[in-house]
């Protein structure tokens, strides 16, 4: 069971990166068309808090289950999550007020999905140095 839930945790995490990923493509490919834009992103922003919020609650789960103690990792990937929730607002209300001037949104999307991948990769690239034993937080 332990396993399963340490599983599922990061299969939805790299679910996500993918979703990140598509996130940075969408405004590449839709740039002409702002109406095919507004459709394509703000369907990903819901995927986006989708799974974000699934990769919250596996988190909690395998912290639950594990009996893990608190300790400075925790702090680090609660902390991801308000950044990524932050810069995931961020984005949709500066989109909205672009759109709403009919302007396209091209650079500034792709900009904040870019921050959003660091932080995750940011946020793997720890948990696995952590686990080789190279960092200890």
């Amino acid at each position: 069971m332990v396993e399963e839930a340490m599983i599922y945790h990061s299969v939805i995490i790299k679910i996500f990166l993918v979703v990140l990923l598509f996130n940075l493509l969408v405004p590449f490919i839709t740039h002409k068309e702002i109406a095919k834009e507004m459709k394509w992103i703000r369907g990903s922003f819901f995927v986006f808090s989708g799974l974000l919020v699934m990769i919250l609650f596996s988190g909690m789960i395998s912290f639950m289950i594990l009996d893990i103690k608190w300790n400075m990792m925790m702090t680090l990937m609660v902390l991801s999550f308000f950044i990524l929730s932050g810069l995931e607002i961020t984005r949709s209300l500066k989109l909205h007020q672009l759109w709403m001037l009919s302007k396209s949104g091209v650079s500034l999307s792709w900009k904040y999905v870019l921050l959003e991948i660091t932080v995750m990769a940011l946020m793997v690239l720890f948990v696995i140095l952590e686990k080789k034993g190279a960092i200890s937080l």
